[in-house]
């Protein structure tokens, strides 16, 4: 007999957008998960893509800044991209501490490898978001991805 897990159902799946995830990012960053206190919203950064955003959040305990890219479905290698762009920008812009996170529904091996090469420059982080709906209630987390060490094989995107 054999089994399979359980797919977790998208925000889409569940009738939802990232226009709807941005509003609850701004309402409560804490859903993200990033730090161990509370997490405040900047301002949001609009993409050209439908399903793509940006927010900059700042944690008051330590001064840190988070340029958090946030992608509904997988994420790919040009989210990245944005987010480093995005990251430089902002330190120039405010010479603080700045941390990079991307932020998916499922974070591919390719762009964990992308991710941990991207730690030479940056301070990256990988994010995958899960979404559960109990009656009319949707709850949304992060969950974090580990990076990948430098001996891991790097496996092709999906």
């Amino acid at each position: 007999m054999s089994t399979t897990q359980p797919r977790r159902p998208t925000l889409k799946d569940l009738g939802l957008d990232a226009a709807w995830l941005a509003a609850r990012i701004e309402e409560s960053p804490i859903l993200l998960d990033l730090t161990d206190g509370m997490p405040k919203f900047e301002r949001t950064v609009p993409r050209t893509g439908p399903d793509q955003f940006a927010v900059l959040l700042f944690d008051p305990a330590d001064g840190t800044r988070f340029i958090v890219e946030v992608q509904l479905g997988a994420a790919d290698t040009d989210q990245l991209t944005r987010a480093l762009a995005l990251w430089e920008a902002e330190r120039t812009r405010l010479p603080v501490a700045h941390r990079v996170v991307v932020a998916a529904e499922h974070i591919p091996a390719d762009v964990a490898h992308a991710a941990a090469l991207a730690q030479a420059t940056a301070p990256v982080g990988l994010l995958e978001l899960h979404a559960e709906k109990t009656g009319n209630i949707v709850i949304v987390h992060g969950e974090p991805v580990p990076l990948p060490g430098p001996d891991a094989p790097i496996a092709p995107g999906p």
